[in-house]
C-alpha cells in the first residue's frame, strides 16, 4: 500500500458525529506509515462506485472502505468496472461489517489501521448477482453474502432508523416481527452442485455465502463457507414455516449446528431464481451484501475476473 483512498459515509451509521473523527485517526495512522493517504466522503447513495473508479483512474493502489459492508460492495462496484490493478480494504465503520469480522480486523478504528498495514491483496473472483428492477435488467458485484426470497425482504422491511439505532440487531428485531405475521412466498431455485449436476426445488428463501466469521449473535455459526474458495455456500429453505426458520436459527446462533431437515446445504457457483407465477415475480426480492436490489428472475454465478482484497497474510 503505498497511495490509498479512504472513502466513508458522513450520514450513515450510529455516533455519525464521530465518523470523521474516526477517518482523521485512520489518515494519521497510514501517513506515519509512509502512506499517501486522502480521505473522500460518499455524497449520496452509489456515490462510492463513481468514487472507486475515479479513484483507479488517479493512481491510487488501494480504495478503503470505511463503513459497513454496503460500501465495500460499492467500491467493489467501481473497481471492477474500471477493471485496474487496485486493491479493496475495509475499516469497520458500519453496523454490520460482516467482512470485516471474516478478515479478522479489530472493531476499533485505530488498531483496524494498523493491523490493514500488515495484510496483503489477494486475488479472488467476487459474486455476480443478475436481477430486475424498475429499469430492467441488471448487474452487481459481491463478496460475502447473496440472498433471494425472505432474506431480502427482512431487509427491504428494515427502516434506516432502525439499523443506525440497533446496528445489526435491527435486522434480528425486523426478523421476529416478519416471523409473527406471515409466512413467506415462494419461487423456483435451480442450482447445480460440485460436480455440476443440476437440481430444483421451491423454496421461500436462498442464499449464498462466501464469509466463515459473522458478527453478534451469529458468531458461534458455522456454514461451511470460506472467502477464498470461490464458490458459494448454499442455504436452500425448502419451508415457509416459521417454526423451521427459528429453528435454523437457533442452530446456528448456538453454534452447535444440529441438522434441520428442511434446510438444505450445498457448495455450488451458480442458481437462478424465477417466479412461480407472474404475480409473484415484482415481490420476491433479492439482496447482495446487505443491499436490497430489485426482484425476481435472478441469477447467481461467480464472475471469472478478479479483483484484490487486502487480507492476513496465510500462515
Amino acid at each position: 500500500m503505498k497511495k490509498a483512498l479512504l472513502i466513508y459515509n458522513p450520514s450513515s451509521g450510529r455516533k455519525r458525529e464521530r465518523r470523521a473523527q474516526q477517518v482523521d485517526r485512520a489518515l494519521a495512522i497510514f501517513r506515519a506509515a509512509g502512506v499517501r493517504a486522502e480521505n473522500c466522503a460518499t455524497t449520496h447513495k452509489g456515490s462510492a462506485v463513481t468514487q472507486a473508479q475515479q479513484a483507479a483512474s488517479a493512481g491510487f493502489d488501494t480504495v478503503i472502505a470505511c463503513g459497513g459492508d454496503g460500501t465495500a460492495n460499492e467500491i467493489l462496484n467501481g473497481l471492477m468496472l474500471a477493471d485496474a490493478d487496485v486493491a479493496l480494504g475495509v475499516l469497520p465503520f458500519g453496523s454490520g461489517n460482516v467482512l470485516a469480522t471474516d478478515l479478522l480486523l479489530p472493531s476499533q478504528a485505530e488498531a483496524a489501521a494498523r493491523t490493514l498495514l500488515t495484510y496483503k491483496p489477494q486475488a479472488l473472483q467476487p459474486g455476480l448477482m443478475r436481477y430486475q428492477d424498475k429499469n430492467g435488467p441488471q448487474n452487481r458485484y459481491f463478496i460475502i453474502v447473496a440472498g433471494v426470497g425472505s432474506d431480502a425482504e427482512l431487509m427491504y422491511r428494515t427502516v434506516v432508523e432502525a439499523k443506525e439505532r440497533y446496528g445489526i440487531y435491527a435486522y434480528f428485531l425486523e426478523m421476529f416481527r416478519m416471523a409473527i405475521r406471515h409466512r413467506f412466498s415462494m419461487f423456483k431455485v435451480e442450482w447445480k452442485d460440485e460436480q455440476g449436476i443440476c437440481h430444483s426445488a421451491e423454496v421461500p428463501m436462498v442464499m449464498a455465502m462466501r464469509a466463515s466469521r459473522l458478527p453478534g449473535l451469529l458468531r458461534r455459526a458455522s456454514v461451511g463457507a470460506e472467502l477464498t474458495r470461490n464458490n458459494y455456500r448454499l442455504m436452500l429453505f425448502r419451508t415457509n414455516k416459521v417454526a423451521h426458520f427459528l429453528n435454523y436459527f437457533a442452530s446456528v446462533a448456538s453454534g452447535l449446528n444440529w441438522k434441520v431437515p428442511q434446510i438444505e446445504l450445498a457448495n455450488s457457483t451458480w442458481f437462478r431464481c424465477t417466479p412461480l407465477n407472474s404475480k409473484e415475480a415484482s415481490t420476491v426480492h433479492a439482496e447482495v451484501d446487505g443491499e436490497l436490489l430489485g426482484t425476481l428472475p435472478v441469477e447467481v454465478s461467480v464472475e471469472a475476473r478478479t479483483f484484490k482484497l487486502l487480507m492476513k497474510k496465510p500462515g
